[in-house]
């Protein structure tokens, strides 16, 4: 099965509900956190236990939405957070152009416009004005 495409959830080793050990893990931790903040976590036990299943479970959810699951929640995180995910490369110098919005003009030396590759880019992609 090399057609390109991504199965969800098929490199799953161990899961309770559809969530991984470490999904469990961290709904514990929040459980345990609210806790120790409570005056008497006895009486918001069931309280904590929907914070630990509803924690687990929004984890889930989230890493399941991404076909490459953990790596797109952390590049995800990452972003919000305003750092470049690790990994990734930078745009190449062709991209805007590639892309149908240029950022920057290209030389008129290079060899893709001595070649006018723009042009058959553009009619590649249905540009109207080039039909």
């Amino acid at each position: 099965m090399d057609s390109g495409d991504v199965i969800p959830c098929l490199n799953e080793d161990w899961t309770f509900a559809g969530c991984k050990l470490m999904e469990w893990m961290a709904g514990l931790t929040m459980a345990l956190m609210v806790g120790a903040s409570l005056h008497k976590p006895a009486n918001a036990m069931p309280f904590l236990v929907l914070i630990m299943i509803g924690t687990t479970l929004v984890i889930a959810m989230m890493r399941k939405r991404f076909p490459d699951e953990e790596r797109g929640v952390r590049n995800l995180c990452m972003v919000n957070l305003g750092f470049e995910p690790i990994g990734i490369p930078a745009p190449s110098k062709l991209q805007p152009v590639w892309s149908g919005a240029p950022v920057r003009e290209l030389s008129g030396k290079s060899l893709f416009r001595q070649l006018e590759l723009e042009k058959v880019i553009n009619k590649g992609f249905g540009d109207p004005a080039n039909r």
